[in-house]
């Protein structure tokens, strides 16, 4: 039963990438400020690679990739509320800049995805009124990837048992262990 679940976490994790409505298209990345806060956000899920990590994109200037080349450690969660599987995966993340990896995904910016790279000012600057984001030609384009070390299975149905598990990686592949709900 265990593999089973397993198998269905990384089935809708999957299907977050194929169907553009699938509820884990999106997710939030939890992440630690150098004020040792937690800060979290929301994501768009790009890629599953063949080695079984997550890619998202982000402007290279926002304060995630800051905070995540001091502190290379994050989480994110997922919840599909038809099925009321809510799953968290936590890891290292590594920033791409500059790479093979960010060369790659920048080639597949392209449209309205262009202005979520493309300010002069960096996000989260303050200005006056909305319409004063000047825009420029060049990207402030990083890909963040996140190399999974545990992903938590937690389906919240009522009938008859809540179901928890974690999955953990190890060298060999990944533990697999129920949990009390």
């Amino acid at each position: 039963m265990i593999n089973d679940l397993f198998s269905e976490t990384w089935k809708e994790l999957k299907c977050g990438i194929e169907d553009s409505g699938h509820p884990f298209k999106v997710c939030a990345l939890a992440s630690l400020e150098e004020s040792g806060k937690i800060k979290q956000r929301m994501l768009r899920l790009r890629k599953i690679t063949h080695n079984d990590t997550f890619l998202f994109y982000t402007d290279a200037r926002s304060f995630k990739v800051q905070q995540l080349k001091l502190n290379p450690y994050g989480s994110v969660i997922f919840y599909h509320p038809l099925l009321q599987l809510q799953v968290s995966i936590c890891g290292k993340v590594v920033v791409h800049e500059q790479d093979e990896i960010y060369e790659d995904h920048k080639l597949e910016i392209e449209g309205r995805s262009v202005q979520d790279y493309n300010t002069k000012s960096p996000p989260g600057k303050k200005i006056k009124n909305p319409i004063d984001v000047t825009r420029t030609r060049e990207l402030h384009f990083s890909v963040i990837e996140l190399i999974p070390e545990q992903i938590d299975y937690l389906k919240l149905r009522a009938e008859p048992n809540r179901l928890r598990a974690t999955f953990t990686k190890t060298e060999e592949g990944w533990d697999k262990t129920f949990l009390v709900p």
